[in-house]
């Protein structure tokens, strides 16, 4: 068995770390501003700062929920962590996923990477179990809204054909591809084959290089991996309760959404919004190695809000509104939070904190 005592995990020079963390995100904020959107200034001047405060809110509660349902699953691992810690290590991910675009991979592993330095008694392959549970879990009911709100809109509006079908279509493929990752990673000798051809393929193209080692090691972690998947898979309560945490935070992202365009004085039908946020959402996952998918999501969310007949103006500012509480302002936090973990789990294990 793979212990964590063969896992290392780096300690983090603080000081330094922090200084990129800080320069990293200093320079995020300043390609949103110049390169992301013209006239955010304008939008953000002219806004209703109540609604604005109160998108605010509501995002952050959708991200305690998220984490909730995380949480849930980590607690049915035995892992002794607090929700609030739970919640921190969240939104320092949301930083990871805006700031380094890869499917939320980056993400992942800094959820990984706090849990381990700074949880007694966690195991490597548990954490990533359950983090990989709960983003399976997370897209279920995004696609579901995106399927219901395409038939509200078919039934109701005057929607273009194209959007309808690019809508069902985003929303089967990627139902059909949280199931597809599913079926694969409960496939044990699949995982341990795809594992294997790939050390051998580096062992090709490095020559000089012996992975033999690495390749067992690897494949021991995939084996207390697959136990800890199924694990979970075995206790349907635990993936229900998790389920319904992640159900109700969707709930509340869709909310800003509808408070974004509350915020610029325009009413939309809430199934109108679920639709096309759904969508982004789904979209959001795809790796445009663009920091938060900048500029590919807000042209998609302007001009499906225009093809469903919003106005020029509404659905631009709509779409300012709700990219800057969900990508602006929580990248700002998440970059916070992160300088914060580093500071107080970044070195090593031993001196984190117990919690119930």
């Amino acid at each position: 068995m793979i212990t964590e005592a063969d896992i290392k995990f780096p300690d983090i020079p603080f000081r330094k770390t922090a200084v990129l963390v800080v320069i990293g995100l200093a320079l995020y904020l300043a390609f949103l501003y110049f390169l992301g959107l013209g006239n955010v200034q304008d939008v953000l001047l002219h806004t209703n700062y109540r609604y604005m405060a109160l998108a605010i809110l509501v995002s952050l509660m959708g991200n305690l929920f998220h984490a909730a349902g995380w949480w849930t699953l980590l607690k049915g691992m035995k892992y002794r962590i607090s929700l609030f810690k739970a919640y921190l290590i969240y939104l320092s991910s949301t930083f990871f996923v805006n700031l380094i675009p890869t499917a939320a991979i980056s993400g992942e592993v800094a959820k990984v990477y706090f849990i381990q330095k700074s949880t007694p008694d966690t195991r490597f392959d548990k954490t990533i179990a359950a983090g990989l549970m709960s983003r399976i879990l997370e897209i279920f009911p995004t696609a579901i809204g995106v399927v219901v709100g395409v038939i509200y809109l078919a039934l109701f509006y005057s929607v273009p054909q194209w959007a309808l079908a690019f809508c069902f279509i985003i929303a089967g493929l990627f139902a059909l591809l949280a199931l597809g990752v599913l079926v694969v990673l409960l496939d044990n000798k699949l995982l341990i084959r795809l594992a294997s051809g790939g050390f051998r393929l580096l062992g090709r193209i490095f020559k000089k290089k012996d992975f033999t080692a690495m390749s067992d090691n690897l494949i021991l972690v995939i084996k207390q991996f697959d136990e800890s998947l199924r694990s979970l898979t075995r206790r349907p309560k635990l993936i229900a309760a998790a389920l319904l945490l992640i159900f109700i935070a969707w709930c509340f992202d869709m909310t800003v959404a509808y408070i974004a365009f509350l915020a610029v004085g325009y009413q939309v039908s809430v199934f109108f919004v679920i639709t096309v946020f759904s969508v982004m959402v789904i979209l959001q996952l795809l790796p445009t190695f663009l920091p938060g998918g900048l500029g590919f999501i807000d042209i998609l969310m302007n001009i499906f809000y225009r093809a469903m007949g919003v106005p020029q103006e509404a659905a631009a500012g709509a779409t300012i509104m709700a990219r800057f509480v969900t990508l602006w302002f929580l990248t700002a936090l998440g970059g916070v939070i992160t300088v914060y973990l580093m500071k107080a789990y970044g070195k090593t294990a031993e001196n984190s904190q117990k919690e119930a």
